[in-house]
């Protein structure tokens, strides 16, 4: 029997655990919901599927028409003798593109370039999405201790006004005393109830970027300092970026929009076969099949091809432009974040060793006020130091996590 009772219990804990475990939510899990659910990423993907539909669209240019017409009259009155006062003919053609100035090859290839420089952007969103929710995901972790700092803080001098007021009323402090403790007290207690409306706004950024996931239930797991790893980062890779190669796919697709535009100078030559079936009265109406070779060329065209041309060149410098400033701006990128992660290193060093030394002066402090030696003021700056403090060891704490999102996001790791 105790047997049973024992399994029993052993079996309301795991499940108790389970229960709160389940709604528990860590950073990998919100870099995945993210992905799925994300709208930027959503609308973005719909433009790159635009681009995939583009690419068949073009390739309707290389394929000949066929189609079926179809008239039919009704005449009051006959023009002439050999005419019928009813007649209809059905017409059936296949026309074909023999030549067109390498337009539609052009036009193809550019819709090729333009549909992989929107996939290299989706990619790079994807990425930018990946930074977002991790610096959302450390802001609320940091918003939620900057909240236990401050209830830790208001809790002490909750603690020094009571020990004030039994001073007073024992007649061993000044009314003074004793308010300026409640005041700081007051003080302590508005920062809490501001701590909590940046915890809510920083949940609701996280929320948004999850896609407007509700988060009400859910605990945010602590991220563990003892995971926390910087990989070896390889700057020939920053050419690699998807930034970079969107950008080059950009200059290929306004190449092919240069020759498309070059076509109107070559001639064009069409052919096309097409079957006329006639129903009337008159015999002397035959069905027939006709072939037709065309050609056309432009001459001139008031300028509109020269115009055309330049636009695209003009582009494509500026294109070419905005590629090497982007380069320029990804390598300043990883040079502050390599020096950001140097600073939050060091920071966090001497973060831990200000709240340790903060840690033991309050101690100090509290016990010579305990004693008698120390004023309330000595007490409350002791408090104070306190607090800046665990918030500063707080602050280098998350930074050193976000210098290293940072750079992943800059590799794309």
């Amino acid at each position: 029997m105790k047997n049973i009772k024992t399994k029993l219990i052993l079996s309301i804990l795991t499940a108790s655990i389970l229960a709160v475990n389940v709604n528990a939510l860590n950073l990998s899990q919100a870099v995945d919901i993210a992905l799925e659910k994300n709208l930027d990423i959503q609308a973005k993907n719909f433009d790159y599927l635009e681009t995939v539909e583009n690419v068949k669209l073009s390739d309707s240019d290389l394929l000949p028409k066929v189609g079926l017409d179809f008239s039919y009259n009704n005449r009051d009155e006959i023009a002439y003798s050999t005419q019928a006062d009813t007649d209809a003919t059905l017409t059936a053609e296949v026309s074909y593109n023999l030549f067109n100035g390498f337009k539609n090859i052009s036009d193809k290839n550019s819709s090729k370039f333009l549909s992989q420089s929107s996939k290299y952007s989706l990619s790079a969103l994807k990425q930018d999405i990946i930074l977002n929710t991790k610096t959302a995901y450390i802001n609320y972790l940091d918003k939620h201790n900057a909240l236990e700092t401050y209830n830790s803080a208001y809790k002490l001098f909750v603690e020094q006004y009571d020990d004030s007021k039994n001073r007073y009323e024992q007649g061993l402090i000044a009314k003074n005393d004793l308010l300026q403790v409640q005041v700081n007290m007051s003080s302590a207690k508005q920062n809490i109830t501001r701590a909590k409306g940046d915890l809510k706004t920083a949940r609701n950024s996280l929320s948004n970027i999850l896609g407007g996931m509700d988060l009400s239930s859910e605990t945010i797991e602590k991220l563990n300092n003892t995971t926390l790893k910087i990989s070896s980062y390889d700057t020939n890779l920053l050419d690699n970026r998807s930034e970079i190669q969107a950008l080059n796919m950009n200059l290929e697709a306004i190449k092919q929009q240069k020759k498309s535009v070059k076509s109107s100078f070559y001639p064009k030559v069409d052919a096309s076969l097409s079957h006329n079936q006639y129903f009337e009265d008159i015999s002397d109406y035959k069905n027939q099949n006709i072939a037709s070779l065309s050609a056309s060329w432009n001459l001139y065209n008031g300028g509109f091809d020269e115009t055309k041309g330049n636009i695209y060149r003009t582009r494509y410098l500026k294109a070419k432009t905005q590629l090497e400033k982007t380069k320029l701006d990804i390598k300043l990128q990883y040079e502050n974040a390599i020096s950001n992660l140097e600073v939050a290193i060091e920071n966090f060093k001497t973060a831990s060793l200000s709240k340790e030394q903060a840690t033991e002066n309050y101690q100090i402090v509290r016990n010579r006020f305990n004693e008698g030696i120390s004023t309330n003021t000595d007490l409350t700056d002791a408090n104070y130091l306190l607090t800046q403090a665990k918030q500063g060891l707080n602050r280098a704490y998350f930074d050193k996590f976000l210098a290293i999102s940072t750079l992943d996001r800059i590799f794309e790791k």
